[in-house]
């Protein structure tokens, strides 16, 4: 299994690194690349489209894999792996369509429902939560909508924290290897195949995604990554029903889940906020409810730059993070203990909480230092009249924010 494994690895590596210089000229020839400007941190026309090569590598792998061990043919575990390689195909699709064309985030969520409840029927699911006093609770009717939620949860996680060059890829690097070799403790066949030649596929990448970075992921590899992350921390979990089984992959995931949940609620208190100001906040947060979903420069990893960090360094920085989450999650197999992975986690979110407020207190110290340019201040304003909100802050209701 070890040696299956590591040569899954080299396969997929290897298959991504040949791949990526093609996949970069066909992105120039047909113009698939991300422009400069706004709230995005690069100066030059970038190719986006990475997840074809990342997926192509992956696939490779897979195929490998599964012609040494004949894991998509077995029954009834082959079920499962034909189902995540077609789900997962299926959102590569949507999140290359996305990069190609754009997508409303609408038909993106529903694109992430429709693969979540798919392999959730065929067998990826989270049926127990483990509780403090012992046992196991029979999630029963809630399976399903738990796990959708979390499969959905950490596709979106990936996807927001894709801000820096090689970010994503190094923080999912981390993650599937960390999956991979739990996985190959528990003796799991198919989530230790997944994981190595999926972080084989990101080695690979991440030498050309690294700043400078000469490709992006784009939404065809954010996606993609997001969702197999997600669907192989379930099923890595799902050998026995011990008590660490579901902290477990909420350590191995903790820094987008944190990401995640910071950028929920600080744009919720934004709208929120506002709606305050209006005749009817209800009614101001049911129209402007869309904002919570769109892109803006509020994330750990800008807040890094805005305190003076160069881009390697932030990135550097948050390496280390996932790797102080990766080393929770070894203890908390090691321990086996539920109140020890409850107070693991409790540390690292208390940590994580106050890193990401002193963050937000000194890029706001430092913003606010920045001096103003001529223009700005030769630019006329009617008397009386509000400085304008910031780019993408425009919100619909009463009082009217302009860009």
């Amino acid at each position: 299994m070890f040696l299956v494994g590591f040569a899954s690895l080299i396969v997929a590596m290897g298959v991504t690194w040949i791949v990526t210089p093609w996949v970069i000229r066909a992105a120039e020839r047909f113009g698939a690349v991300d422009q400069p400007g706004g709230r995005k941190t690069h100066e030059s026309a970038t190719p986006r489209i990475g997840g074809v090569a990342v997926f192509t590598g992956f696939v490779a792998g897979m195929a490998f894999a599964a012609y040494n061990t004949g894991l998509l043919f077995h029954i009834p575990k082959g079920v499962y792996w034909r189902a995540l390689m077609f789900a997962a195909l299926g959102l590569f699709l949507v999140g290359l369509i996305d990069d190609l064309w754009r997508l409303s985030f609408r038909w993106k969520f529903a694109a992430q429902i429709v693969a979540a409840v798919y392999v959730w029927q065929a067998g990826f699911r989270i049926d127990f939560i483990s509780h403090p006093l012992g046992g196991d609770l029979d999630l029963g009717m809630l399976s399903l909508p738990l796990t959708v939620l979390w499969i959905v949860g950490i596709t979106n996680a990936v996807n927001l924290i894709d801000g820096l060059d090689g970010l994503a890829t190094g923080i999912a690097l981390i993650t599937t290897l960390t999956v991979g070799i739990i996985a190959f403790d528990r003796n799991l066949l198919g989530v230790t195949a997944a994981s190595v030649t999926l972080a084989g596929a990101l080695a690979g990448f991440l030498r050309y995604n690294f700043n400078p970075a000469r490709i992006f992921l784009g939404d065809s590899g954010s996606l993609f990554l997001g969702f197999v992350l997600a669907v192989t921390s379930v099923r890595g979990s799902q050998k026995g029903t011990t008590a660490v089984a579901i902290l477990v992959p909420l350590l191995v995931l903790g820094l987008p889940l944190m990401d995640t949940g910071f950028t929920v609620l600080r744009r919720t208190l934004r709208i929120g906020t506002r709606g305050m100001r209006t005749d009817n906040a209800l009614r101001y947060a049911a129209r402007n409810y869309q904002h919570v979903f769109l892109p803006d420069r509020g994330h750990i990893h800008h807040r890094l730059l805005d305190i003076g960090l160069s881009h390697r360094n932030a990135v550097l920085v948050l390496y280390g993070v996932g790797v102080i989450f990766a080393f929770a999650a070894f203890s908390l197999v090691l321990v086996k203990s539920l109140w020890v992975g409850a107070l693991l986690f409790g540390v690292l979110a208390a940590g994580m909480a106050s890193f990401a407020v002193l963050l937000y207190f000194r890029a706001r110290r430092a913003r606010r230092s920045e001096p103003v340019s001529a223009a700005e201040k030769e630019r006329p304003r009617a008397p009386g009249s509000r400085p304008l909100a910031p780019q993408g802050s425009q919100l619909r209701g009463r009082r009217v924010y302009k860009t």
